[in-house]
């Protein structure tokens, strides 16, 4: 069958002005995969002032895998990262990507996460200790501050823990501004944020300097890595640049970590007899080390399945390089695209019965054929998949040991709101008392 090259994709009907902006800024999953059953594998989105293609399905998954790097660039999502804290892995392509990944990569290890496991372990149980008697604790908010001060002891050996606030607050309104959308770029001219954002360029340069004066003998950690590093060509990177690299230890992970907790809590809490199995697992495990988190399968399969249900990233947000077609239609150059990787996690011909919480699926299959992509696929895969995963295992481990907690109103569904990621919002409570053997 001859295809039709004026065929552009087909719009999801909308609201006047609005657009689809009112089902995408909750459950945004969701509306990508009632989308998907509804138009096909590619379809076009309006939200405000924001028009996307989206893709979506097995097929499209395999096309980023495949023409990912040839027809697609992270500049216009991503450049806000870069161009305010300088984290260049976001927009490059090619060699000079892969090089810089590599490097990073070698900085967010999980060997790390052994060599400094009590101190991670430590601050994690200090964290738990303190929840203990609210009765409606914000879990979303005290998630964030855990995996701030988890992740920047991983990787850099310190905690950020004195500058969450200011951490968070500028992170996420770049996020906001420049990948959702949500605000104009106007208010990153706003002095409250040029000083936030100077405050946090310092103190990334301070942190180099003072390791660079203060070697370790431990292993490389992101720091060391950021001091150290060269491009492609064997020259040294910028002061911003390395810049950049130490932040990605400090913030960039924090959201992804600390909205997976919150929906691993929330799927815990909801399914009984998952958190009868993973409590079992942990009691009979004995002490928690680092090399003992590979004998909890139940765990295990708790992260992912909780990562299949609630993706921390439904899509990869990208701008055509250059015209392509894709399942019988056209995409033009410079069209924002959505590859809606997560929509196979819903499919049933890939995970039966989607809508039940199972903690034994086959996600190893589900890797192979790429239709499971919590982090995305492709060259700009999530560079802190693996950890993210490992420390989820210890984190929850940790808190079915030592706490208990209650839905403050158990038959109400979770609301979820998309930005500046996937998550359960502010909303989401939960009572908090200490666990009696």
């Amino acid at each position: 069958m001859a295809v039709d090259h004026s065929r552009t994709p087909p719009a999801v009907p909308g609201l006047p002005l609005l657009g689809n902006a009112l089902r995408m800024m909750g459950d945004v999953q969701g509306f990508l995969v009632d989308a998907y059953r509804r138009m096909g594998p590619v379809y076009r989105v309006r939200a405000l002032n924001q028009t996307f293609v989206i893709m979506a399905g097995e097929r499209a998954n395999r096309f980023l895998i495949e023409h990912g790097e040839d027809v697609f660039t992270s500049e216009e999502s991503f450049g806000g990262l870069n161009r305010q804290f300088h984290m260049r892995v976001h927009v490059l392509n090619g060699r000079p990507h892969r090089h810089l990944r590599r490097q990073l990569a070698t900085g967010l290890s999980r060997d790390l996460l052994a060599a400094r496991w009590d101190e991670v372990m430590g601050s994690t149980e200090r964290a738990f200790g303190s929840w203990v008697g609210e009765r409606a604790l914000p879990v979303v908010d005290r998630f964030q501050r855990l995996a701030a001060d988890q992740l920047s002891v991983a990787f850099t050996g310190a905690s950020s823990a004195a500058r969450f606030e200011t951490l968070r607050w500028a992170f996420e309104l770049v996020l906001d501004v420049t990948i959702a959308g949500k605000w104009p770029r106007v208010v990153l001219r706003r002095p409250a944020y040029r000083r936030a954002r100077a405050e946090i360029l310092a103190f990334a340069r301070d942190a180099l300097e003072h390791r660079a004066r203060n070697p370790h003998s431990g292993p490389a950690d992101l720091l060391d890595q950021a001091l150290t590093a060269v491009d492609e060509n064997g020259h040294p990177y910028p002061p911003e640049v390395r810049a950049g690299m130490a932040l990605q230890g400090y913030f960039a992970g924090i959201n992804t970590v600390a909205y997976l907790y919150s929906f691993m809590l929330y799927a815990l809490l909801r399914n009984p007899e998952v958190l009868a199995r993973v409590r079992s697992e942990v009691d009979a495990a004995g002490p928690l080390t680092f090399a003992g988190l590979r004998h909890l399968p139940a765990l295990h399969g708790l992260v992912l399945e909780t990562l299949r249900v609630y993706p921390p990233a439904p899509g990869s947000a990208r701008t055509a390089a250059k015209a392509f077609e894709f399942e019988g239609f056209r995409i033009d150059r410079g069209r924002r695209v959505l590859v809606a990787t997560s929509v196979p996690h819903q499919l049933p011909e890939h995970f039966p019965a989607p809508e039940r919480f199972d903690i034994d699926r086959d996600f190893a299959a589900a890797r192979r054929a790429a239709v499971y992509a919590p982090f995305s696929v492709g060259g700009h895969t999530c560079l802190g998949a693996g950890m993210t995963e490992v420390l989820a295992v210890a984190t929850m481990a940790t808190l079915v040991r030592r706490l208990t907690a209650a839905l403050p109103r158990p038959d109400q569904p979770l609301r979820i709101t998309a930005t500046p990621g996937p998550n359960p919002g502010k909303g989401f409570t939960v009572a908090v008392t200490a666990r009696r053997a």
